[in-house]
């Protein structure tokens, strides 16, 4: 089977897919020694002739080089979006580091075996601090479901105690939630749900803390429109306001802006809704942000920001300061 010209083209494809591009060219000679090393196939270079004509008819981007040989330019990606996905997998903290290399590998083997070279950088990543749960991606496979079959899930949520060993949270409270959207922010997944209204409309939970995820099927999932404060709920707006996944009310705020570079970390993090102004010579900022996040980002940038409004918060800010203060000046 493999002997005949079907077959002879797929091989001749994945030849070039694996040992040609841009910068590397193989000559009819380069195809066929390849393939017989690889598979155990003798061709003819009019067989290798007649194979590359054709795949280029079917639209495959096989060009000629200056000096002879063939080599195949566009791939399903570039190297530079496979470098981006790349670097997007081992900067997530959500994924280990052993499957992160895993799903790295499947995304370069799109590219020749001379592009994959230039990769060899990423053993480093699996190092940085990252879960070590094995339990992500059956966690967000079993949410899709759910969601797409309208069905709440349940899961132990997990914790760490004081000697830093993984224990269950509650002990062993299992959490029933309706699921809405999974969230990707700051390296971590997040399930954006409804879980008690008591608390809060929407809830947020972490996916790589969670265990033991089921779809309860005799549960289904309540429509965000029948929940008290989430009737016109809207996830781009959530997350904007939301910009460390904590849970808690929403205010508005206004920030004194101390020095000027501080507005890059303003669009950083709030795009075009951070609104600015000038008063009396002082740059400000409004913005809309949850209180729970706003409070450790302005910690975090404490030194090109002061919070003007709410009160409240100031006042919450003030005390913090003051008993962190207190225990260094012990």
């Amino acid at each position: 089977m493999l002997e005949n010209k079907k077959s002879s083209i797929l091989l001749i494809l994945k030849t070039l897919e694996e040992y040609s591009d841009e910068d590397h060219f193989l000559t009819q000679q380069d195809i066929i020694d390849k393939v017989e090393a690889n598979y155990g196939i003798t061709l003819e270079r009019k067989s290798v002739s007649y194979s590359v004509s054709l795949l280029q008819e079917l639209d495959y981007d096989i060009e000629k080089g200056p000096r002879g040989g063939y080599a195949l330019f566009s791939r399903l990606f570039d190297p530079a979006e496979i470098r981006f996905l790349t670097d997007a997998l081992f900067s997530s903290k959500a994924i280990p580091g052993k499957q992160a290399a895993e799903l790295s590998k499947k995304a370069q083997s799109v590219l020749s075996k001379h592009q994959r070279s230039s990769y060899s950088y990423i053993h480093k990543s699996p190092q940085l601090n990252r879960t070590e749960s094995k339990e992500v991606f059956f966690a967000i496979d079993t949410m899709h479901e759910g969601i797409k079959r309208g069905k709440r899930i349940s899961f132990q949520y997990k914790t760490y105690d004081e000697r830093g060993k993984e224990v269950l949270r509650n002990d062993g409270y299992r959490y029933i939630v309706s699921p809405y959207y999974l969230v990707n922010s700051n390296g971590f997944y997040y399930l954006i749900c409804n879980y008690r209204e008591k608390y809060r409309p929407i809830q947020v939970f972490r996916v790589d803390l969670m265990t033991n995820l089921q779809i309860e099927e005799g549960w289904p999932i309540k429509p965000l429109s029948s929940i008290k404060g989430a009737e016109e709920f809207d996830i781009a707006d959530y997350i904007n306001d939301h910009v460390y996944m904590l849970g808690g009310d929403v205010v508005d705020a206004i920030l004194r802006v101390d020095r000027a570079y501080g507005i890059q970390y303003l669009k950083d993090w709030f795009g075009q809704k951070a609104r600015i102004y000038e008063k009396d010579g002082v740059l400000f900022a409004k913005i809309r942000c949850n209180e729970d996040s706003l409070f450790y980002w302005i910690l975090q940038y404490g030194d090109e920001f002061t919070l003007m409004e709410p009160g409240k918060l100031v006042a919450k800010i003030k005390d913090y300061l003051k008993r962190q203060t207190g225990k260094y000046e012990e």
